[in-house]
């Protein structure tokens, strides 16, 4: 990007915070007709009513109104932790407040914004980046079913739908990619049209590297961190070591006690061996599984095969009753990391190096959904531990192409290759280390001292950087998005039109194109194209414009009043 691109650039910035209506709407550069969503059974529209104050007022038109809506808080990260999220949750901020909603934004570090918004559901509105892995529908019943909404349980919005419950559920039984696809539809349709979350833009996978150094790149939807890029990749330095960084620090190496934070994921996939590893095909893998060979007697039922000849990075054999142990463990002990693949087992058996499992319903897509997700730990290690969700684990022993090697809290971590593996790195260690500041990474990996951003924040130094002649940027489609939740608990966003209002506010396309230098696309649907088959086209879509949310509120009995601010309607 040129001075004269980041100068513009920075007038958008300045012009949207002081924007009003029409001119918002101008610089969102949107129009085109906008799909009037359905309601979504139990999801529906409630008829809104007032917060109970003193009693009904009058516009100077003479219109009966109730109370104004009340303040709502938007949760921000540090600009330092993320500059471009930083700046987009702001401009929505001011977007929503144009439209007369009362939004206060306040900045809390990572730890604690996530805290506030999945334990505590102390928040209106929170927006980070947030993924579904290599199968649409396993996060579905997370993030959407209406038995998730305690503190911790992964439905944060509190969104409460008991008709689409059932369809949630049966979508991971079945075995018809069809049929599946059809309750997929079904379940993108309500809650596109029930918002308790929305994606603001669709993200995309990418890695920026120092390209005199490291090659062979190969895409996955799960992301560049995944087994097959990772094994893929061939590194050319003087210690052969790939050297990567993070924003921030660890905090833990147990991989059955962490929060599926994106920087733990990221030592795990290369720690621990999986029963089955997806490839970039979306196909179940032999060629880079823990197991050989599987088959399902029927649809509640899978054997698998376990490798001979494999090994712990102690030295200890690895065989069928570590992948015993591991799987009825997470079951004792409720590992709520794994709480969706546990629930669903009956019983484990072991016939020599065979292991059966038997669920207690049918389970559809078993590799994407059972699988793929679960790291297989050793027993003899792990047996002795009796609160595996709590353990103080600093030199984690798994079996993967990585060993660990050191960890020095808040500074570094090493990993080095598993010589012994059967489908091992091409390089002899993997080095990361913690360095907050955006600014020294982009130095460090343009003079080599680092060799690739494991998560590359989109922003103006990706966009500057990418044309240096040692930086490349490999980029595909993604699993994720930023999303923008509400939190459906509240007075007010507890009605759906509120909530379509609110979506009708983001500009999604100055986001994408002005904040995000036009890597991503402007979000539409949690489940995007990259899912192919599975992405329904048809759901509903919100226009950009402040218009058509005051009209969508107004006529859901809304009323503006003389300042602009929303009110609930009259009794």
């Amino acid at each position: 990007m040129s001075d004269d691109d980041e100068a513009s650039r920075r007038r958008f910035l300045k012009a949207t915070a002081t924007a009003g209506a029409l001119g918002m709407t101008g610089l969102a550069g949107c129009g085109g007709q906008q799909s009037t969503p359905t309601e979504g059974g139990g999801g529906g529209t409630e008829t809104p009513t007032d917060s109970g104050g003193d009693g009904d007022t009058e516009t100077e038109t003479g219109m009966s109104m109730g109370d104004p809506l009340p303040e709502y808080l938007y949760l921000n990260n540090p600009p330092n932790y993320n500059p471009a999220r930083h700046d987009a949750i702001n401009l929505i901020s001011e977007r929503l407040n144009e439209l007369g909603f009362n939004v206060n934004v306040q900045v809390f570090e990572w730890g604690t914004l996530y805290t506030r918004a999945s334990q505590e559901y102390d928040y209106s509105f929170t927006t980070w980046n947030r993924g579904l892995g290599v199968d649409p529908g396993r996060r579905m019943p997370e993030m959407f079913h209406s038995s998730n909404t305690d503190p911790g349980g992964g439905n944060f919005t509190g969104y409460v739908n008991e008709d689409l419950d059932p369809v949630l559920m049966e979508q991971l039984q079945l075995t018809d990619v069809s049929e599946r696809t059809d309750l997929l539809f079904q379940i993108q349709e309500t809650i596109n049209t029930d918002v308790p979350m929305h994606p603001i833009v669709q993200m995309p996978n990418l890695v920026a590297y120092n390209n005199q150094q490291v090659s062979g790149w190969v895409d996955h939807l799960a992301g560049y961190y995944h087994f097959q890029p990772q094994t893929s990749i061939e590194v050319d330095n003087s210690d052969n070591a790939l050297r990567g960084s993070w924003s921030e620090t660890l905090g833990t190496l147990n991989v059955l006690g962490y929060n599926n934070e994106t920087k733990l994921i990221h030592q795990f996939e290369m720690l621990y061996d999986k029963l089955v590893r997806v490839n970039n095909n979306l196909e179940a893998d032999p060629s880079m599984s823990l197991a050989t060979d599987w088959s399902r007697p029927d649809n509640q039922t899978v054997t698998y095969t376990i490798r001979d000849g494999h090994q712990w990075h102690d030295g200890e054999t690895l065989d069928a009753g570590d992948v015993k142990f591991t799987l009825e463990y997470i079951k004792e002990n409720e590992v709520p990391l794994y709480s969706t693949q546990w629930q669903q087992i009956d019983s484990v058996e072991r016939d020599g190096n065979q292991i059966t499992v038997n669920f207690n319903n049918p389970l559809g897509p078993v590799h994407t959904l059972f699988s793929n997700q679960i790291p297989i730990v050793p027993q003899h290690i792990w047996q002795d531990r009796s609160d595996p969700n709590n353990a103080n684990i600093t030199e984690p022993v798994g079996s993967g192409p990585l060993m660990f090697d050191y960890w020095d809290q808040g500074s570094e971590l090493g990993l080095v290759k598993n010589d012994n593996h059967w489908n091992t790195v091409n390089y002899d260690s993997r080095v990361w280390r913690i360095i907050p500041e955006t600014s020294t990474n982009w130095e460090l990996l343009l003079e080599g001292d680092l060799n690739y951003l494991p998560f590359s924040r989109i922003g103006r130094q990706l966009s500057q950087n990418s044309q240096e002649e040692s930086i490349s940027v490999q980029q595909t489609s993604g699993d994720g998005w930023w999303h923008f939740s509400q939190n459906t608990r509240l007075d007010g966003l507890s009605d759906p039109e509120v909530r379509r209002a609110a979506v009708n506010a983001i500009p999604k396309t100055a986001i994408s194109d002005q904040i995000l230098y036009g890597y991503p696309r402007p979000g539409w649907n949690l489940i995007g194209e990259s899912f192919g088959q599975f992405s329904n086209p048809d759901v509903p879509t919100y226009e950009e414009s402040l218009e058509a949310a005051q009209s969508r509120l107004e006529e859901a009995g809304y009323v503006f009043g003389d300042d602009g601010t929303i009110h609930f309607p009259a009794n």
